[in-house]
């Protein structure tokens, strides 16, 4: 469980930027100093933005979509993700929850699996 105040990633962001990375390899190297800058709830999810100082051509200012299901303890149609880069860095991690269920932010028992396609 994350504190108020945690200035780097916590364990879901970390798992979930690691599934990002792995379809998209060039985002690997800047997972390792990424500096929290805050994180906001909305009751459906949360934006984590991150401080990006440095910028690289390498990667495109495109979200990329975390393209599976995260599995959620109380949340019943799980959740997704996507990450904003700026500068080819990342810039802001948003995950929220399918259809308008609420989410507190309690993250403990979380797993991400491949999704279902329908």
């Amino acid at each position: 469980m994350s504190r108020p105040g945690q200035l780097a990633p916590n364990e879901l962001e970390l798992a979930i930027l690691e599934r990002i990375a792995a379809k998209n390899p060039l985002l690997r190297p800047y997972l390792a100093d990424l500096h929290v800058l805050s994180r906001e709830f909305t009751g459906v999810g949360s934006y984590t933005n991150f401080r990006s100082d440095e910028s690289s051509a390498d990667i495109a200012d495109q979200p990329m979509s975390l393209g599976e299901l995260i599995v959620m303890p109380n949340v019943h149609n799980g959740m997704g993700a996507i990450l904003f880069c700026r500068g080819g860095r990342p810039k802001c991690l948003e995950m929220y929850t399918h259809g308008n269920e609420l989410w507190d932010g309690v993250f403990d028992g979380f797993v991400i699996q491949e999704a279902v396609p329908e």
